[in-house]
């Protein structure tokens, strides 16, 4: 009977990197990541420049977003004034009574 080893070294097809796993559960125990070899000072500058106008791009469509919700929520709230403007002594639905 041969003895099992403690653990299995693999090496993952994908990222290359080295994983230890336990042959009785089959979980992976230990990753040690392949490092990432050092990018060129440009190449980061050129990203954070695009990251920059994504951000920018993101934050006008929130803005935007932001202003017509207060015009939908300013609409809303005067036809609701409007609706108790024209009855006075009507009580507003209450959610617990909708049951």
């Amino acid at each position: 009977m041969a003895l099992m080893p403690e653990a299995l070294d693999v090496t993952c097809p994908c990222c290359q990197a080295q994983l230890k796993v336990d042959p009785e559960t089959a979980a992976v125990v230990w990753v040690d990541q392949k490092k990432a070899p050092p990018k060129d000072f440009d190449d980061l500058v050129n990203r954070v420049h695009a990251q920059r106008s994504t951000l920018d791009e993101k934050f006008a469509r929130s803005f935007q977003q932001n202003r017509n919700q207060r015009d939908i929520l300013d609409k809303k709230f005067e036809e609701a004034r409007k609706r108790a403007a024209a009855d006075p002594d009507g009580r507003p639905p209450n959610p617990f009574d909708w049951d």
